[in-house]
């Protein structure tokens, strides 16, 4: 099944695949819509759609790859697999990972910046969780957007959704986050997340648009695609189930 949403007519600079929260784990959750312990089998799944059906121009991964942080092994047999991806391909931790240094040793850590087809890809893996399961990004962090975030249309890619309060149904945010907002750079465009497993449809009320893609482990199992145009405006946003 597919879902898609058409916002401009005008012509694709750019194709952006994501999927987040596999939530890998030998144990089966309590939660029954979890399917943590199927993330082998629907992550190359994924990576088969995206290969051969989608054929994006980069691909953001968007934490919660394992269900508990000390499953070291399990993280390590998703690296192996993620080291099949043939495009730019950016990895965060989520808040169910290891800490960015141990997660790093077993993924590929992305550098400052990432600039494919016109585009500049900013990630942000070393944001602290909060309560609630929500998070904070640290001035260092905002300063650093602001240095390298104005040159190009960029795209900021976070675990944890960023957007302006009360504007978007989502359980979690940043609890910095207006001030991220009222810092962020005029060349951004777009916010990409994971976490809110729901995933929310793009949110226009910031001067950027912002997007949480759903969970690749439960439901019908999500893989995202977002395209912009030249000017970084999206086109279209699309939602393709595996299940």
């Amino acid at each position: 099944m597919i879902v898609s949403i058409i916002l401009e007519n005008s012509g694709v600079l750019i194709k952006i695949a994501a999927i987040a929260d596999l939530h890998y784990s030998k144990e089966i959750n309590p939660q029954p819509e979890r399917c943590g312990e199927r993330a082998v089998g629907l992550l190359n799944k994924a990576l088969d759609m995206i290969h051969n059906e989608i054929k994006p121009d980069i691909l953001l991964v968007a934490g919660d790859l394992i269900n508990d942080a000390k499953d070291l092994p399990l993280l390590k047999e998703l690296a192996e697999i993620l080291r099949k991806v043939e495009i730019p391909c950016l990895i965060i931790p989520g808040n169910h990972d290891p800490e960015p240094e141990i997660f790093y040793q077993y993924m590929p850590r992305p550098a400052d910046h990432l600039d494919v087809n016109g585009f500049r890809f900013v990630s942000f893996p070393y944001d602290v969780e909060t309560p609630g399961w929500n998070s904070y990004r640290d001035p260092a962090e905002i300063a650093r957007l602001e240095k390298i975030g104005n040159e190009l249309p960029t795209v900021i890619f976070q675990h944890v959704p960023l957007f302006r309060k009360g504007r978007v149904g989502c359980a979690y945010n940043y609890d910095n986050a207006d001030e991220i907002i009222a810092r962020m750079p005029e060349k951004v465009v777009l916010a990409v997340s994971g976490h809110w497993h729901f995933g929310f449809c793009p949110s226009f009320s910031l001067p950027f648009a912002s997007v949480a893609v759903p969970s690749l482990c439960e439901k019908d199992f999500a893989v995202s695609e977002i395209e912009l145009n030249d000017s970084g405006k999206m086109t279209s946003f699309t939602v393709r189930y595996l299940a």
